[in-house]
């Protein structure tokens, strides 16, 4: 029957998980953009007796001695979703970062800073996507003077780096809300190199977007409350069948149950006698229950006894610990028990 009420609770829960639907949170992106950011340069040449060309293409090995210029392209494009509209509102600066610097461990300590601004442009606006290309050309020289005279100054010569520096932000307002994305991509100058090479990094790349959370709710199909359903029904239907036709037990057949329970408990300290003649106590005690029994066992270091009858049970349903006065005893069934017993404990 516990089987039964089991199945019966777990119908019930799966019925209660059908009938009510699944919340769920997910993230739904309303606007996706994204940014990049890089440039293509050339090398152009003096004119020479050893070239032929006027310049000279990315990734190759420049002599200072014939340099002319360097020519950079910069390109950043900012790109949003096609399904959404966008004001995009963007600007950019173009400089040359001249410092010198000394390392203590990892640490770059900054000597001195100079900044040269070469472009700049702010507040232009653009609809859904936006693009910067523009084109730049430099020669060292300004830069590698500009270092000679503050080394002359200083009277040191610390290390030194000059980065071309390429950064702007971009500003997308949408009916979904604003985001507003800034870039930055520099380029390492070679100065005071006779043959130099120039390492463009690798273009920026950003994403980003707008969203959120959706709350859904998911229904299980109707047609499944039919198995948990079922089961209650045949359980219910097992439940009452029990209840109509078990029969209980006799008292009988609970005092066997009793008796079988106890020796399964403490059958090592009981022990099964023959009946025993011409013994007699003063004082016989009647304990009341098994545990006692055991403890009054323990005390005196002698064994539960009992007699069987025919059928295999304690004889008068009793049990007792032969003492040398006294005679403990304990009665399974309590009917048994002597109307005038001498004492009891």
């Amino acid at each position: 029957m516990g089987a039964s009420i089991t199945i019966i609770c777990l119908s019930v829960f799966s019925i209660f998980k059908i009938l009510f639907p699944k919340t769920k949170e997910e993230q739904v992106t309303l606007y996706s953009y994204s940014v990049t950011a890089g440039c293509n340069y050339k090398v152009h040449l003096k004119e020479n007796e050893i070239y032929n060309e006027k310049f000279m293409e990315e990734n190759m090995i420049y002599p200072k001695s014939i340099f002319d210029r360097l020519s950079v392209n910069f390109l950043a494009i900012f790109s949003g979703s096609s399904g959404t509209a966008s004001d995009i509102r963007t600007d950019y600066s173009i400089e040359v970062l001249v410092r010198g610097f000394q390392m203590k461990g990892d640490e770059k300590r900054i000597v001195y800073e100079k900044t040269f601004p070469l472009l700049s442009q702010s507040d232009m606006k653009y609809r859904n996507i936006a693009t910067i290309s523009k084109e730049i050309s430099l020669d060292f020289t300004q830069y590698e003077n500009y270092i000679n005279n503050v080394k002359s100054i200083l009277n040191a010569d610390p290390s030194i780096e000059a980065l071309l520096i390429f950064s702007g932000n971009f500003k997308a307002e949408t009916k979904f809300g604003e985001k507003e994305e800034q870039f930055t991509y520099a380029i390492a100058l070679p100065l005071f190199e006779n043959l130099f090479t120039i390492n463009k990094p690798a273009a920026v790349e950003k994403t980003g977007s707008i969203t959120e959370t959706e709350v859904t709710q998911t229904y299980a199909k109707k047609i499944l409350l039919i198995i948990p359903g079922f089961l209650i029904f045949i359980m219910l239907l097992i439940i009452v069948y029990m209840l109509k036709y078990t029969i209980p037990p006799t008292e009988e057949e609970k005092l066997v149950l009793r008796f079988k329970s106890i020796m399964r408990k403490h059958g090592s300290r009981i022990v099964r006698t023959g009946r025993y003649i011409g013994s007699s106590w003063e004082t016989m005690l009647i304990v009341k229950d098994i545990e006692g029994m055991i403890k009054i066992s323990d005390e005196c270091n002698i064994p539960i006894f009992y007699i069987p009858d025919y059928k295999g049970m304690p004889e008068e349903y009793s049990m007792f610990i032969p003492g040398k006065d006294i005679c403990y005893t304990y009665y399974i069934n309590e009917s048994k028990i002597p109307v005038f017993p001498r004492t009891t404990t």
